[in-house]
């Protein structure tokens, strides 16, 4: 099967435009976490596998700056944020979801003899 090329806008590929404004495998992870709906920053802490809290403010606040997660005070005493998807980030949900198969289908089985 032929592999399909990323269609250029401009001397401008939008797989590496789209992999940029993603920034890290981390983001990904984090908004994939997002798409179930606002999470608080110790949410997402306990429910990201190996993810630090440095790593993770890190991250939000990227995403925060490029447009891809809004951060909200829920309460101030004891003081609460929660962090959402905005309707851009919330585009890459069908996008994860195939992902997320793909890696329970390739990434999740016995490896396979490839000899």
């Amino acid at each position: 099967m032929a592999r399909a090329k990323p269609v250029e806008v401009g001397n401008v590929c939008p797989m590496v435009s789209a992999t940029k404004l993603l920034g890290s495998v981390w983001s990904i992870v984090i908004i994939s976490y997002l798409v179930e709906g606002p999470k608080g920053f110790n949410e997402l802490l306990k429910a990201v596998p190996g993810l630090n809290s440095k790593t993770l403010s890190r991250t939000l606040k990227s995403l925060q700056k490029k447009g891809l997660v809004e951060r909200k005070i829920v309460s101030l005493q004891p003081f609460s944020v929660a962090y959402s998807l905005t309707p851009m980030a919330m585009e890459l949900a069908p996008i994860l979801e195939q992902l997320r198969q793909w890696g329970i289908k390739w990434t999740m089985q016995k490896p396979r003899d490839t000899s």
